[in-house]
C-alpha cells in the first residue's frame, strides 16, 4: 500500500517571521506507487496556485506504508 505524505511550512509566519512547518497524510490509501504518484500530481496542480499567494509551501512524496491487506 501507498499513501502520500505531506509536510506543510507556512513562510515568513508572524511577528518574530518565523516558519512553521507540520506533517500530515492525505486520508487515502493505493495500491501501486503508479497511482499514488498520479493523484499526487493531481493534487499539486489543484493547489499550487493558491498555495504562492498564501506563501504556504506543501512537499508530497509518495511512500509505501506497513499496513497490510487481509
Amino acid at each position: 500500500m501507498f499513501k502520500i505524505f505531506a509536510t506543510i511550512c507556512f513562510l515568513s509566519f508572524g511577528a518574530a517571521d518565523q516558519t512553521l512547518c507540520f506533517k500530515s497524510e492525505v486520508p487515502l490509501s493505493y495500491n501501486t506507487a503508479k497511482q499514488c504518484t498520479l493523484d499526487r500530481d493531481k493534487i499539486i496542480d489543484y493547489m499550487h496556485a493558491d498555495l504562492i499567494k498564501k506563501e504556504v509551501t506543501i512537499i508530497f512524496r509518495c511512500a509505501e506504508t506497513n499496513e497490510i491487506n487481509l
